[in-house]
Parts: structure tokens; sequence; C-alpha cells
């Protein structure tokens, strides 16, 4: 006979009692209406900081979780695509399919009401047989052919921020050999 926020008040009550120095929040407010998310996410900010607790908060809306972390790990088909600090990963998304979430969500500006938001093509992909090598790669608009055969290693894209693309692997590369290239001219 609860409401929804009053159950996920029951629920945060029962995650803090024994104190603990961790606590993994799975889509805490999904199934709530916006005016009842912002004060479970306001209580659930409030515990953290009075109570040093870090917490994992898993969501698919970027927009609840601007309000609650501090980075933020992007996954795709259940494997690492970004991580690094909320504001540098979600300011200036490096991972094509990180760029398509961000791109994603709602703005509430009525100016925007027309305008054509940028979704990546197709499908997920299925998880019981995964495609090879970048799982991003079906719907990616810059597959090479790499990224069709081979896993990408994760990179430090810039300070703090890493990413798992070929694309930047590249632009890794590429450096590395205008900076060897710059330090034999040197000698």
């Amino acid at each position: 006979m609860l409401s929804g926020g009053q159950r996920q008040r029951v629920a945060i009550a029962r995650a803090i009692i024994t104190n603990p120095d961790f606590i993994v929040a799975d889509e805490p407010v999904s199934m709530l209406d916006a005016s009842i998310r912002v004060e479970i996410l306001t209580i659930l900010k409030e515990i953290q900081q009075r109570h040093k607790m870090a917490f994992m908060y898993i969501t698919h809306d970027i927009s609840t979780a601007k309000y609650f972390s501090d980075y933020i790990l992007i996954m795709y088909a259940g494997q690492f695509a970004e991580y690094g600090p909320f504001r540098d990963v979600v300011k200036n998304p490096l991972h094509p399919y990180a760029q398509s979430l961000i791109e994603a969500i709602p703005d509430p500006d009525p100016s925007n009401r027309l305008r054509e938001r940028k979704v990546a093509p197709g499908e997920p992909p299925n998880l019981a047989n995964p495609p090879p090598g970048c799982r991003f790669h079906p719907r990616c608009p810059f597959a090479m052919d790499i990224c069709k055969k081979q896993e990408p290693p994760v990179v430090e894209a810039r300070p703090g921020v890493f990413v798992k693309c070929w694309l930047y692997v590249k632009k890794m590369i590429n450096l590395k050999e205008i900076q060897t290239q710059s330090i034999l001219t040197l000698t």
C-alpha cells in the first residue's frame, strides 16, 4: 500500500541501516515521477555526504546521474566505452556511443522541440552472440576495418578520461610517432 516514493525511501533505509561503505543503486529512480526523483536523489546525495558512503549509481538516464555522480562510466553491450569525471565526459564525449547517448538526453528548452537528434542507427547487438571486435561497430558512423576484427584497448585520451575506441588508439599512435620524429630531429 506504499507509493513508489515511499517504497524507495524504505529501500534506502534498509540499505543504510548497517552503515555500509559502499551501496549499489541500480536504477533507483527509474519508476518514479520527476518530482519524486529529485527528492530521492537529494536524499541519496545527503546520505552519501553525511555518512561518507560510496555509491555506484547504475542508470540509463544520464540526466539524473548529473545530480549524483562525480565520475561516469559509460558501457555499451556490457563493455567499457568511456570513463572519466562526469562533467568532462558529458561536455565532450569521445566514444561514438557516448556521443549518441549524450545527444539523446532530453532538453527542456522549447526551441529544441523541432531539432533533430542524432541517433545511432540499427539495433543493439544480441549479447548471446555479440559481434567481433568493437561491439558498437555495426552502429558506429566512424567504424573502420579494425573495429570489425579486434576489440580496442582502453586508452587515456585526455587526462583522466579513458576511452575504448580505435579512433583514439590511432590518434595516440600518430601522436607518439610525431613525438618520436621530433626527438629524432632534435638529436
